[in-house]
C-alpha cells in the first residue's frame, strides 16, 4: 500500500470513529417532539363515548407551532391549531371531533399526528402511532339456535323444547364487552324481553384468553360463545307465542357498538338488511301449539290429514264441517299425524280446532266431491299461506309474502304451519261455504295452490268456477287458465273484488314442499281483464240497471247495506250483460261477457258477511249459481 493510500484509509477511520460518537450524540438528545399520547381509535358517532380524540404532546424547544391531523397520503384533513404558544417540554392538550376543515366528518381510517414548527421552518409527522376514526359498527353473528347437543335445522328453534331444556345460540363475537339479548319481532313493535349472559367464550386462534386488557373482556376476529335462553321473560313468564331473535351486541376498540343483527334507533333493535332478511339465524318461535293441512283437497270419504306439533303433549281435537253446528269427529291424542275421516261424500270446507297448553288453534281443511260436478268451487289457500307470519329461514324475521318483490323475506315455503284461521276466514270463506251447505250445492272444491301444483280437480271439465275469499295473489298458470275457461266459453264469478290482481310464482312445484316468491305489486286490471281501481264510498244503494242473463232474478234489484264497492271501470273490447249501479253511476255488481263466457263480479268487498242476514244478497248469489252450472 502506497504512502498516499494509507493516508487516506486513516482519514476514513477517524471519519467513521467521529460519526459514530456524533450520531450517538444525537441519540441521546431529546426527539423534538415529547410525550405524545392519544388514544388508538375514537368515534364520533354521537353516542357520548370515545366521541372525540384527546392528542396531549410536548416540544423540546418553546415556539409557536400549527397542529395538523393528516391521511394515509400525508394531505391536511384538519387543522387543530395555529400558531399555538408552546413552552419548552410544556404539556399541550387538543381535541378532534372527528371533521374536517370544511366541517364534515372526515372518512373512517388511519391518521396520523403532524406538528409544524413555525420557528424552525420545518415539520414533523409522528410516525411511531398512528390513530383511527371508525364510525362503522362492527358486526357479531349468530351462527345457530338449538337445543344442546342437538343439530341445528334449517328453520328456527320452537320453544318450549319437547324436553322442556332451554336452547342455546352460538355466537360470532368481533369486539369487545360482548352482550346478548332476545328481541320479539312479532307480531307487534319489535321489544327486547329478555338479557341474556354470554358464557363459554372460547380461546381465539392464537390460543389467547379472552381476558382483559383494558378493563372488560376482550374479544378478537372468530371468537365463537354462547347464550341460553328458556323460553321465560325477564319476570320469570312464560313467553307469548310468536317470532323472536337472539341479538349480540359488541364494542370496537373506539367505542362503536354494533349488533348482529344490525341494529337500528336508539335501541338498537334488530332490522333486516337490503335483501330484507335478517343476518345470521338467530330466530326462535314460541308456540304451545302448531297444525299442518294439506292445502289440496281429499276425496271426500277418505281421511283428512294433519300434521300436529303440540310439543310433546297429549291434545284433543274437534272437526266440524263449515255450515253445520254438530261435530264430525273428536277426540285426544299425542300423534304428530292425526288422520280423521269426513263421514260424507259431498265436497265440504271443515275446521280442525286443536287444544293444548292452554292454546287452541284452528286451521281449514277440505274435501272434494266423490262424483265429478259442474261447479269447481275455488279457496284461496295461497293467500292462506302467504299472510300466515311464520319464520321458514331461522333469520328470526316472519316470511310472509307482504314484503317487496325482491326481497328475500317475501319467500314463503308451503306447505307451513299454521297458527290460527286465515285472516278474513270468517268473514269471507267461513259465511260463503256455509250458505252452499245450507242451500245443499253439490260442487268439486280444491284450492289455487292445489291447482297451481296440479294436485286434485282442474279447472277444465267444469262449466264454471267460483272465487270464494280474497285471492290476493295468484300464480301465471292459475291466472292463464282462468282467462282461458271464460274466453272458451266457462263462467267465473269473483264475490272479492279486490282478488286476481297480484302475482306470485310457484317454484319447486314438483317437490314435497314449494316455494312461493316474487309477489308484484297491485294491479288495477285483474287476471281475466277487468279493471277496478280501488275502494268508494258509495253514493247509495247499488241498483239493476241492465239485465240480459238474469243475474238479477230473484232479487228486488236494489242492494241495501253497502258503504263501500270497487266500482268496475273498465272492460276493454268485452261487453257488460248486466250491472247494477249507485246513483254516481259507479258500476258495482256486474256480469262480462269475454269471448264466449262470463266473468261475475260483485264489487262489494263485505258480500261474502252478509249472505246469512241479506235475502237480496243471498238470491244474488243463487242467481250466479245458476249461471255457473247451467
Amino acid at each position: 500500500m502506497t504512502r498516499a493510500a494509507r493516508v487516506v484509509f486513516g482519514l476514513l477511520c477517524v471519519a467513521t470513529v467521529a460519526s459514530f460518537f456524533v450520531a450517538q450524540r444525537l441519540k441521546n438528545q431529546p426527539a423534538v417532539l415529547q410525550s405524545v399520547r392519544f388514544s388508538e381509535a375514537f368515534s364520533p358517532d354521537g353516542d357520548g363515548r370515545r366521541d372525540n380524540l384527546a392528542i396531549y404532546f410536548a416540544v423540546k424547544r418553546g415556539q409557536p407551532v400549527t397542529v395538523e391531523v393528516v391521511d394515509q397520503g400525508g394531505q391536511t384533513v384538519r387543522t387543530l391549531a395555529e400558531d399555538l404558544g408552546t413552552r419548552d417540554y410544556g404539556r399541550n392538550r387538543l381535541v378532534w371531533n372527528g371533521r374536517d376543515d370544511d366541517d364534515r366528518l372526515a372518512s373512517d381510517g388511519t391518521y396520523r399526528l403532524k406538528v409544524v414548527l413555525e420557528d424552525e421552518g420545518r415539520s414533523i409527522v409522528y410516525r411511531a402511532r398512528s390513530f383511527q376514526l371508525r364510525t362503522e359498527a362492527p358486526r357479531p353473528r349468530v351462527l345457530s339456535v338449538a337445543t344442546e347437543g342437538a343439530e341445528p335445522g334449517r328453520g328456527p328453534a320452537i320453544l318450549p323444547t319437547v324436553d322442556g331444556r332451554p336452547v342455546v345460540a352460538t355466537l360470532r363475537l368481533r369486539g369487545w364487552e360482548p352482550t346478548a339479548r332476545v328481541v320479539r319481532t312479532g307480531p307487534g313493535t319489535p321489544e327486547v324481553v329478555r338479557e341474556l349472559r354470554v358464557t363459554d367464550v372460547e380461546r381465539d386462534t392464537d390460543g389467547v384468553l379472552l381476558s382483559d386488557v383494558r378493563g372488560g373482556p376482550r374479544v378478537t376476529r372468530g371468537i365463537e360463545a354462547r347464550a341460553t335462553w328458556d323460553g321465560r321473560l325477564e319476570d320469570g313468564s312464560r313467553a307469548p307465542a310468536g317470532t323472536y331473535v337472539v341479538q349480540v351486541c359488541v364494542r370496537d376498540r373506539a367505542g362503536v357498538r354494533g349488533c348482529g343483527p344490525r341494529g337500528t334507533g336508539t335501541d338498537l333493535l334488530p332490522a333486516a338488511e337490503d335483501d330484507g332478511r335478517m343476518r345470521g339465524r338467530g330466530g326462535i318461535t314460541v308456540r304451545d301449539v302448531g297444525v299442518q293441512a294439506n292445502p289440496a283437497p281429499v276425496t271426500s270419504g277418505n281421511r283428512l290429514t294433519f300434521f300436529v306439533d303440540a310439543r310433546g303433549k297429549r291434545y284433543d281435537w274437534v272437526l266440524r264441517r263449515v255450515g253445520t253446528r254438530r261435530p264430525v269427529d273428536r277426540g285426544t291424542s299425542s300423534a304428530t299425524v292425526l288422520k280423521v275421516g269426513t263421514k260424507s261424500a259431498r265436497g265440504a270446507l271443515y275446521r280442525l280446532a286443536v287444544s293444548a297448553g292452554g292454546r287452541r288453534v284452528e286451521v281449514p281443511a277440505l274435501a272434494a266431491d266423490s262424483r265429478e260436478q259442474r261447479v269447481l268451487v275455488v279457496l284461496p289457500a295461497v293467500t292462506w299461506q302467504g299472510l300466515e307470519p311464520l319464520d321458514d329461514d331461522g333469520d328470526g324475521l316472519a316470511n310472509t309474502l307482504n314484503g317487496p318483490e325482491e326481497s328475500r323475506a317475501s319467500r314463503v315455503r308451503t306447505p307451513r304451519v299454521l297458527s290460527s284461521l286465515p285472516r278474513g276466514f270468517r268473514t269471507a270463506e267461513e259465511p260463503t261455504m256455509a250458505w252452499l251447505a245450507r242451500h245443499r250445492k253439490r260442487f268439486e272444491l280444491t284450492t289455487d295452490l292445489a291447482l297451481a301444483r296440479g294436485e286434485g280437480p282442474k279447472i277444465e271439465g267444469h262449466r264454471g268456477v267460483l272465487l270464494v275469499g280474497e285471492h290476493r295473489w295468484t300464480t301465471p298458470a292459475v291466472a292463464t287458465s282462468l282467462r282461458e275457461f271464460v274466453r272458451g266459453g266457462g263462467t267465473v264469478a269473483g264475490l272479492d273484488p279486490t282478488g286476481l290482481r297480484r302475482s306470485v310464482t310457484l317454484s319447486r312445484r314438483d317437490e314435497p314442499t314449494s316455494v312461493l316468491r316474487a309477489p308484484s305489486p297491485f294491479t288495477a286490471e285483474n287476471a281475466v281483464g277487468l279493471t277496478s281501481q280501488g275502494a268508494v264510498r258509495l253514493d247509495g244503494p247499488p241498483q239493476n240497471d241492465k239485465d240480459d242473463v238474469g243475474l238479477f232474478q230473484g232479487t228486488d234489484g236494489r242492494f241495501e247495506g253497502y258503504p263501500v264497492g270497487w266500482p268496475l271501470e273498465d272492460v276493454g273490447e268485452n261487453t257488460v250483460v248486466a250491472s247494477a249501479v249507485d246513483q254516481g253511476d259507479h258500476v258495482l255488481i256486474a256480469a262480462v261477457k269475454i269471448g264466449d263466457g262470463f266473468a261475475i263480479r260483485t264489487g262489494l268487498p263485505a258480500f261474502a258477511s252478509r249472505l246469512g242476514t241479506d235475502p237480496d244478497t243471498s238470491e244474488l248469489l243463487e242467481s250466479t249459481w245458476r249461471l255457473l252450472s247451467r
